[in-house]
């Protein structure tokens, strides 16, 4: 059996086991390190030997039992041993504990919300959005992050999301479309059957501010084999200050909802110039003085709410704590291996490994390793 780690660290400690299961209903497994199997999935890591813990297959890892060359051969159609690992370490189902799984949860959040922040600009200003106003926005519609799609994926399903409740939208894109001068009419009454404007020639090139969803349509229409020309993107997104706002570096996002609901209480424009010339004066300082008033207890909500979710991660917190105090106690000291559930540390202690060492120790000998009690199993075999 080939060990690949260093020597002097007890194997089969501080795993990630990935179980698999055929077509056949037969059941498979690996041991591997938790961290490398995640980065093997998102391409990170490639050499199988940083990744494996134990290079076997198993049937059941935790009892040490390898599945045999008729097995593999049966279910997999080959006895390519790195092939049969590999198939495993894509498709099977990973069991990671609950700090990794917090860890790559908090990774794909951090990457959402920056993919926001780079993409997207505020609806009215057009400046860039804060990001803590993306991840308020972000509670408020009450997105949920996966782990099993890709970033890029569930940041524009989230930005549809904030598009329904704030007043958010992608960011305008600046693109560069190179022609030669026959068929420069051509490739300008393309541009206009898509629908863009504001077209400004530049030597050979036309430079045009698109919508991101116009893209891929446009790249399409580009590479037709009529078209001898290029598409370039000059500026991925265009942050830019809009006349009549105060210079303010940064804009918080407002919601949707709570405007409509002022505009609502709030009676049209012509029948307030109506009853303004009636009653003067007067009546229009009355209703700012009533707009004020909403637009500061739309301040005091939003704060509360705010200062409740900022209890509610403590309070998160603190139980993570507990928990991670509770799931130092589990574990063996003949054995010398830990464990994060009691419902585990109960079926360590009936295992072969656990009962062998158990003995071992009552007779004043020193106990094995996991490693060194199946050598000890494979020799009693062989003994046989």
């Amino acid at each position: 059996m080939r060990v690949t780690q260093p020597v002097g660290i007890v194997q089969m400690t501080n795993i990630a086991i990935i179980k698999y299961r055929t077509n056949n209903n037969q059941k498979f497994e690996i041991a591997c390190y938790k961290n490398k199997a995640i980065n093997w999935r998102n391409g990170v890591e490639k050499d199988l030997s940083e990744v494996l813990q134990v290079y076997e297959i198993f049937t059941n890892a935790t009892k040490g039992d390898v599945a045999s060359g008729k097995e593999l051969l049966y279910c997999f159609q080959t006895n390519d041993k790195d092939q049969i690992i590999k198939t495993i370490l894509e498709k099977g189902d990973l069991q990671v504990g609950d700090k990794e799984r917090e860890a790559q949860l908090e990774h794909y959040y951090r990457d959402i919300v920056k993919f926001i922040q780079d993409k997207c600009i505020h609806a009215t200003s057009g400046r860039q959005l804060t990001q803590q106003s993306i991840e308020y926005a972000i509670s408020k519609v009450q997105f949920v992050v996966k782990t099993d799609k890709p970033v890029k994926l569930q940041a524009l399903q989230c930005i549809k999301k904030l598009k329904e409740s704030f007043f958010i939208k992608r960011a305008p894109m600046k693109v560069s479309i190179s022609f030669i001068d026959e068929q420069r009419e051509l490739v300008y009454q393309m541009l206009e059957e898509l629908g863009l404007k504001d077209i400004v020639q530049q030597n050979n090139k036309f430079i045009v501010i698109i919508d991101p969803q116009l893209f891929r349509a446009l790249s399409t229409k580009v590479t037709e084999k009529q078209f001898k020309s290029t598409l370039e993107v000059v500026e991925a997104a265009i942050k830019q200050q809009i006349d009549g706002i105060d210079n303010i570096a940064q804009v918080e996002l407002e919601q949707r909802l709570e405007k409509l609901q002022i505009s609502d209480s709030e009676e049209s424009d012509e029948e307030q110039n109506q009853k303004s010339k009636q009653k003067g004066p007067k009546k229009n300082k009355q209703q700012k003085k009533q707009q004020l008033q909403q637009q500061q207890q739309i301040k005091k909500q939003v704060e509360e709410e705010e200062q409740n979710q900022i209890k509610q991660i403590q309070q998160q917190q603190k139980k993570d704590n507990a928990k991670d105090n509770l799931g130092k106690q589990f574990k063996c000291t003949q054995c010398l291996i830990s464990f994060d559930t009691n419902q585990e540390f109960r079926q360590h202690y009936k295992t072969d490994w656990h009962l062998h060492n158990t003995k071992l120790k009552q007779s004043g000998k020193i106990c094995l390793s996991y490693e060194e009690f199946l050598d000890y199993q494979i020799q009693q075999e062989m003994t046989k």
